[in-house]
């Protein structure tokens, strides 16, 4: 009989609403937290310096890229100087390769529509390129 009446208390024990509470809160962070993973995008950019030329009255930017990095600056229309974005153009691929012994790399000149306090003759830019605009699903997926 013993046995009988522990067992009994245990059963008939109720659940508190503040548990049920717990698991509603931890349902919907859990929930919105998905739907923020499956929404939110995220960008990443190939970064790297650029020398402002004056040729013909005409400026453009000169970039040396190494070869498996070209692919970032073919592929877009758009670069970020200092947080702007600018249209450019491929004016020309050099046919000649540069190497440091480790590197080989290529000498692109994009022409732009800068404004006019870049505009100085060898004037060293950091210049971004997109590289990916990807969802954060994606990047998790993918690992």
């Amino acid at each position: 009989m013993k046995y009988y009446i522990d067992s009994r208390i245990i059963l008939d024990r109720k659940i508190a609403p503040v548990i049920y509470l717990y698991i509603m809160i931890i349902i919907v962070l859990t929930l919105s937290l998905i739907i923020l993973i499956t929404l939110f995008h995220y960008k990443t950019y190939y970064k790297v310096k650029g020398i402002v030329q004056l040729n013909n009255e005409e400026y453009y930017i000169r970039i040396y890229v190494p070869l498996e990095n070209i692919k970032y600056l073919i592929n877009n229309d758009t670069v970020k100087i200092n947080r702007e974005n600018y249209k450019y153009q491929i004016k020309s691929i050099n046919d000649e390769y540069f190497t440091d012994n480790i590197i080989t790399y290529q000498i692109i000149e994009i022409k732009i529509n800068i404004p006019s306090k870049y505009k100085y003759n060898n004037l060293n830019l950091s210049l971004q390129f997109l590289k990916e605009d990807k969802k954060i699903i994606d990047y998790i997926i993918r690992r």
